[in-house]
């Protein structure tokens, strides 16, 4: 399917102008120290395509209420201000967002806004969404599952099992993969890649990963840190070589399956997704439309994603699987040890740090460990916090957020794992 209008075009090649030159990682609700938050700048910036258009009257955002939907055998609420602040966010223009927070065997989850704009469906707590690179750890999980069964080994060299793929596959380990040290250029950075984005060709990942080969590295191997989605794509590669499966089959059988995880799913090369979903927006003033509604660009084909950020989940399933892993469900407390070894990222903000696909964040109410994720339509966080075992999954279905609903943003995910 080609894109559909000219202004959707124009639209891509000016958020690829203005974002090609951004390397390092992607940042949703980036936790900060204090509680305070970073929306991200880019994630893959050339994600988008297009669905459907979008028909019908918009419904009246601003008095969406906040909708909690509790669990059997769970408490039912949450708080009234973490609810003011769903509703604010629906108000800045975010046409969905879904909460849930996990501890001490309460759940409380709640939804505000639409699933859909085009029929003003209320939005569920249960609804699908792209998680982005949320999937990053759910790879890194199934590598070190590898390890521990001793078909793949953290300090030797990619070259070993994929031969050829990369220019210096003898010198960047699958440590470095995972923990964003091999030095390879992102391949999202990529203007090249734009041009099948936008008529949804669906791509090889070996192709991702010799678009990134044309590139010289950002560094030598193992010498700085920085964010590559081409790391997730070799590591994803990596899995295939050494099972002799698709990574969709592996991840079944190895996470999902296991843990029952019955809404998330790994659509590598389909823009449909399953079952009960929201539907996912770009603001029209990066893309005008006639009615000034947002841009529905929930249609997208993720092969450009694969392993660097394809899965869908729900915030049911995403709590599950960071509880369960940090847990000791799905490691063993070796493997578990090596995953939680992290690195600073920057050394001017230590607070922050990377581990095996996993990042470890230093925040008022103590240390977090999780992911974020963004795309375009959806922007996804998920934190477990190790003094208060509180797991907090934040998503919303709009990307880039608008200015407005940043700030609420931020304030709801902060209230959500210090303030209730």
């Amino acid at each position: 399917m080609a894109v559909k209008s000219q202004v959707f075009r124009e639209f891509v090649t000016d958020m690829w102008r203005r974002s090609s030159d951004v390397h390092g990682p992607h940042r949703t609700y980036r936790l900060r120290p204090a509680g305070t938050l970073l929306p991200v700048a880019a994630f893959f910036v050339i994600v988008i395509l297009v669905s459907s258009p979008l028909t019908g009257a918009a419904p009246a955002l601003a008095g969406t209420a906040a909708r909690g939907v509790p669990e059997p055998g769970t408490s039912a609420g949450i708080d009234p201000e973490l609810r003011t602040l769903l509703s604010e966010v629906i108000a800045a223009g975010v046409p969905g967002a879904v909460v849930r927070v996990q501890d001490h065997g309460r759940v409380r989850q709640a939804a505000a806004g639409v699933a859909d704009l085009a029929t003003g469906a209320p939005l569920r707590p249960q609804a699908r969404m792209r998680m982005g690179s949320i999937t990053k750890t759910f790879v890194a999980t199934v590598v070190l599952q590898l390890v521990e069964e001793g078909r793949l080994a953290l300090d030797r060299p990619v070259e070993r099992w994929l031969p050829g793929l990369l220019h210096h596959g003898d010198a960047i380990t699958v440590r470095q993969l995972l923990n964003h040290t091999s030095g390879l250029f992102d391949y999202t950075a990529d203007p090249g890649l734009l041009a099948g984005v936008v008529h949804n060709r669906v791509f090889d990942p070996a192709e991702l990963v010799a678009i990134a080969e044309t590139h010289p590295g950002a560094f030598a191997p193992g010498t700085a840190w920085a964010y590559s989605n081409t790391n997730y794509i070799v590591a994803g590669l990596l899995v295939e070589s050494v099972t002799h499966h698709p990574l969709g089959e592996e991840l079944r059988r190895r996470i999902f399956t296991p843990l029952r995880l019955a809404d998330t799913s790994f659509p590598a090369v389909t823009g449909d997704l399953p079952g009960y979903y929201a539907h996912g927006y770009v603001p029209p003033d990066l893309v005008p439309t006639a009615d000034g509604r947002p841009f529905d660009v929930t249609g997208l084909n993720p092969s450009h994603a694969w392993a660097a950020g394809a899965i869908v989940s729900n915030a049911q399933d995403v709590s599950h699987f960071y509880r369960s892993l940090l847990g000791g469900e799905l490691l063993s407390a070796r493997m578990l040890r090596q995953m939680t070894t992290t690195i600073v990222e920057d050394p001017t903000d230590p607070a922050f740090r990377y581990g095996l696909g996993i990042e470890r964040v230093q925040d008022r109410c103590g240390v977090n460990w999780g992911h974020s994720g963004a795309v375009f339509g959806y922007e996804t966080m998920a934190f477990w916090n190790e003094d208060t075992a509180r797991t907090v999954v934040l998503a919303s279905t709009i990307h880039p957020a608008p200015a407005a609903a940043t700030a609420v943003l931020a304030t709801a995910a902060d209230h959500a794992l210090c303030g209730i």
